[in-house]
């Protein structure tokens, strides 16, 4: 059941990008932005129980692949909108980390434009960012 549940989100997000690919290619790009900010990416994850995405700005992104550099993960981002910060956090098998924009709806549309991008042969995992009370210090990260 859960597996055919996260494949049709899987369709249901390759729809998306399919049609965003198209109206981006139909509409000057004002009406485009306007219609973008009225799109919400849907809940999914791990995301706690009642979690307010209203005020987020921040995306937490994982199975990054450890040749993703601090550059490339920032340049992929950007194309969402302007960053306010970007945060690799490196591990031996599959690195994460954490993207900061300047408004909320840069943030979401990473979420619907870049979950399941292949990087190196890995498909990106974003959503958005939440502080969890046994989380990892990740301070002295770049």
């Amino acid at each position: 059941m859960q597996h055919r549940l996260k494949l049709q989100q899987q369709q249901q997000q390759a729809l998306m990008q399919q049609a965003l690919l198209q109206q981006q290619q139909m509409y000057h790009p004002g009406m485009l932005a306007a219609a973008m900010s009225q799109m919400e990416p849907v809940p999914g994850g791990n995301l706690p129980p009642g979690f307010d995405t209203s005020s987020c700005r921040s995306v937490y992104v994982g199975n990054i692949h450890v040749n993703v550099t601090d550059k490339l993960l920032a340049e992929v981002f950007q194309s969402a909108g302007p960053l306010a910060g970007c945060k690799l956090i490196r591990k031996e098998k599959s690195s994460y980390g954490f993207v900061d924009y300047h408004d909320r709806a840069s943030a979401a549309l990473a979420i619907m434009t870049l979950h399941g991008r292949q990087l190196y042969g890995q498909a990106l995992k974003v959503n958005w960012a939440y502080a969890n009370s046994s989380r990892e210090d990740t301070s002295g990260y770049s």
